[in-house]
């Protein structure tokens, strides 16, 4: 695994290249140095594991959902949150969609049939040791449909919360936390600050520091930022990772369109990260070359969640 500088983004002092396929074998543990094309080798910071938050921060446009997606491949059971109505990157996922959060009552199961027969799926690929990733979302056309879309959010993080093993993704984090919108935040931020010690992890997605709660960066392990110019903006995820901000935006600065810079927490936690998430379907991920599943997480869920 040498990197090539002649074809992709120069490095600074305190970042290294990893093509996505051992990108996502260092955050799933397989991966542990890397040789740069002077030949020095650079040992990498810790793998993620269960109850790890993460922060991907960036403009519009820029391929966050599309990171995102590739990302949670490692991940088994994930239940993202499509705040825009029927987002076409999730929609482009593969992920299965439900419009409302499963309950164990006749009256549910009769008033939301398809939803019911979808879980019903979704427990029976859990059982049988398979992934489970669920958009949890529907059309926000109207007033009504928004009002149902905002309660539907809302139930989906309390499930999450409750429930051991799921990772949470929170797409247009903005929006989800936002007093004008769907004002999750407090929800969210309980599920970042108590999740841990469930083994759940909580992935946030959103456009600015400024805009959301800071508990969204302080309680990430990682955070993933995009190009950009906006000094305050790197000053403020640097200061909440830990990190000296310098650096940080020595190795943005480097970014060329659709590049990332994934930054660990604190400075003894190995260095940032440069790679490029291609498009859904375009990559495999380490455990879908070896033919099988890369488990983290828990199997089954608690009986009193079915």
């Amino acid at each position: 695994m040498t990197v090539t500088w002649a074809a992709e983004p120069r490095a600074s002092a305190a970042a290294v290249w990893l093509d996505w396929d051992d990108y996502l074998g260092w955050l799933d543990g397989k991966v542990r140095k890397v040789t740069t094309a002077w030949g020095e080798t650079v040992k990498l910071g810790p793998p993620a594991k269960p109850g790890d938050h993460e922060a991907y921060i960036g403009p519009t446009g820029e391929g966050k959902s599309t990171h995102a997606v590739g990302r949670l491949s490692l991940r088994r059971f994930v239940l993202a949150l499509d705040a825009k109505g029927e987002d076409q990157t999730l929609a482009e996922s593969g992920y299965v969609r439900v419009g409302s959060i499963y309950q164990d009552s006749l009256r549910w199961k009769l008033t939301h049939r398809d939803d019911a027969r979808t879980w019903e799926d979704i427990w029976r690929a859990i059982d049988d040791g398979r992934p489970a990733r669920v958009i949890v979302g529907g059309p926000a056309d109207d007033d009504d449909q928004f009002a149902r879309l905002k309660a539907l959010m809302l139930d989906a993080v309390s499930f999450c919360r409750f429930t051991k093993g799921w990772t949470l993704y929170c797409d247009e984090f903005e929006v989800l936390s936002s007093q004008e919108m769907f004002n999750l935040r407090a929800a969210v931020n309980h599920a970042l600050i108590t999740a841990r010690a469930r083994g759940i992890s909580v992935l946030t997605c959103y456009q600015a520091q400024a805009w959301v709660s800071k508990h969204a960066i302080r309680q990430s392990q990682r955070a993933t930022v995009w190009r950009t110019g906006d000094r305050q903006l790197i000053k403020n995820i640097a200061e909440g990772m830990g990190r000296d901000w310098h650096e940080v935006a020595e190795g943005i600065d480097q970014l060329p369109q659709w590049h990332t810079l994934t930054i660990p927490r604190g400075p003894n936690s190995g260095p940032m990260i440069i790679t490029h998430a291609p498009k859904l379907g375009a990559a495999r991920t380490p455990s879908q070359m070896q033919g099988r599943g890369s488990r983290t997480g828990t199997t089954h869920q608690p009986p009193g969640q079915r």
